[in-house]
C-alpha cells in the first residue's frame, strides 16, 4: 500500500482579522500518517510593529 503524505500548515499573522492582517511566521510539518517526517518554519517581515498581545500569544517580537 502507497503511503501518503500530508502537508500540516501553521501560520501566524499580525491580527485576528484578515482586512488587517499580516503574516508574521510560517510552519510546515510533513507527516506520513505515522510521524512527523519534515518539518520547516520561518519568520517573514510584516513591515509593521507587532502588537504586544500578538507577541504574547506567539512569542514572536519585533526584535526577531
Amino acid at each position: 500500500m502507497e503511503k501518503r503524505l500530508y502537508a500540516i500548515v501553521d501560520i501566524e499573522t499580525t491580527s485576528g482579522y484578515a482586512s488587517d492582517n499580516q503574516m508574521i511566521e510560517i510552519a510546515v510539518a510533513i507527516h506520513d500518517g505515522e510521524q512527523v517526517i519534515e518539518t520547516y518554519e520561518t519568520l517573514l517581515n510584516p513591515n509593521r510593529k507587532i502588537p504586544p498581545y500578538i507577541a504574547g500569544f506567539t512569542g514572536i517580537s519585533d526584535e526577531m
